[in-house]
This record gives structure tokens, sequence and C-alpha cells, in this order.
């Protein structure tokens, strides 16, 4: 009994007592999952100012002018290609989840892959919507 509670003591010095996460090499599948989440979180949070965006621009010729020339301008056109990266990411990587659930692609090698086709594609749409932008 006694050399059990010397062995768990010995192996909570042995720990690390600050991690440092930005030391850490997450695997693809991490860093996408991250950016899942925060892509969701952003889109959840802009949804009171696109909503209130929709709303401006209903409400008649002016507020659809006052929108138009608020979206026109360079720095909104940036803040709106954060948003269209977040939500291709975000959907696509729903897309991967939904097919993992199915058991499709949940081997390793075949998950890091589409991890970072995730990553690339909403790379890519964000550089389509870009070029319509600019």
């Amino acid at each position: 009994m006694h050399s059990s509670v010397h062995s768990a003591v010995r192996s909570t010095k042995s720990r690390p007592k600050n991690l440092n996460l930005l030391s850490v090499r997450f695997p693809l599948s991490a860093v996408m999952s991250v950016g899942h989440r925060a892509a969701g979180i952003l889109l959840f949070l802009a949804l009171p100012y696109f909503l209130y965006l929709l709303q401006l621009s209903l409400s008649g010729e002016s507020g659809f002018l006052q929108v138009k020339n608020d979206l026109n301008s360079i720095w909104m056109k940036l803040i709106m290609l954060v948003f269209i990266w977040a939500l291709a990411h975000h959907f696509i990587a729903g897309i991967r989840y939904f097919l993992l659930d199915l058991d499709i692609g949940i081997e390793r090698q075949t998950a890091q892959k589409s991890a970072l086709l995730v990553m690339i594609l909403g790379v890519f749409v964000t550089a389509i919507a870009a070029v319509v932008l600019f």
C-alpha cells in the first residue's frame, strides 16, 4: 500500500506544471476542428448585425442605398471575406463531420486528408469571393 502511494506521488511530480499549448503540435484534424468551432461562434455573433443590415435594406430605397454604400467600403469587403471564409469552412467541415458520423472516412489517414481538404476548400471559396468582391 505504501509503495503505490509513493509511486502516485512520484508520477504527479514528473508531470509538466505549465503546459505551453503553442509548443504542442496538434494533428490537422484538431486544427480544422478548432477552425470549425471558431467559425461557428463568429457566424453566431455576427447574425444580429446581418439581420440588422437585411432589415435596413428592406426598409426602403434610402436604407437599401445606405447598406449598399456601407458594403462597398474596402474595410467592409475585408470583413465580409472573413465571414465568407467562416461560412465556407463551417459548411464544408459540417459535411465532413456528417460523413464521419456515417463512418465514411474515419480511418486516420483519410480523416487527416479530409481535414486538409476542408481547410483548402475554405480558402479556395474565399479566394473566389475576393475576386468577385474586388
